[in-house]
């Protein structure tokens, strides 16, 4: 056998921690930090309890893959911190959702303050989560997302019970999340009228359980 000959790289690694490459950086390209004010608890433990119904069959499967490949594809250019690999997409548990949301927030500025920290928290599939939390989360994030579109009916479609059990509407949802969140500016947004987009979106979101706020 001949020599074996390796490469050494010096010097710290600054990719994500998700591509293998060390800790994530504490700045952003332009040199400014990164925000610390959403540390969610939880965030990247991701689990699910949701059944694999688009991995029964062959056609099934192929409709799955492809929204796979086309959510990677949207999200190919974004530095997630968060790995889009097949594992997670697969199924694409509701705190996955949260993390994305979270770092897309930080990035841009949608959905900033729409959540408090105990909301983010309750969508984890851990002693702290609940199915109401989840539930609760993905009723407000997809008003956030049709006061920023505009399209009632994708909201009408996007109802959280339909989400929580369909993936692939949940891969719709990450993906309009995506360009809502790269369509979004610093200019002044209206507030949102959350109970007019619930008489508008229907019935499914009509007797929301709103949280108290904190005194």
């Amino acid at each position: 056998m001949g020599d074996v000959s390796l490469m050494l790289v010096h010097g710290p690694r600054v990719a994500s921690a998700s591509s293998g490459g060390g800790p994530p950086p504490r700045h952003t390209p332009d040199g400014y930090p990164h925000p610390t004010w959403r540390r969610v608890v939880g965030r990247g433990a991701h689990k699910t309890t949701l059944p694999a119904l688009h991995d029964t069959d062959w056609n099934r499967r192929a409709e799955l893959y492809t929204e796979i490949c086309q959510t990677q594809a949207l999200y190919a250019g974004f530095a997630s911190r968060t790995a889009m690999n097949h594992r997670l997409l697969k199924h694409v548990p509701i705190s996955f959702i949260r993390d994305i949301f979270v770092e897309l927030s930080n990035a841009t500025g949608f959905g900033a303050g729409e959540f408090r920290e105990d909301e983010l928290a309750a969508v984890a599939h851990d002693k702290v989560g609940c199915c109401d939390g989840r539930e609760f989360f993905l009723e407000r994030l997809v008003i956030l997302i049709v006061h920023s579109t505009g399209d009632e009916q994708w909201g009408r479609d996007m109802a959280p019970r339909k989400v929580m059990t369909n993936v692939i509407l949940r891969h719709h949802l990450l993906r309009e999340l995506y360009r809502s969140a790269s369509a979004y500016t610093s200019q002044y947004v209206a507030p949102i009228d959350r109970c007019r987009h619930r008489r508008r979106l229907g019935p499914d979101f009509a007797n929301p359980t709103e949280r108290a706020e904190p005194t």
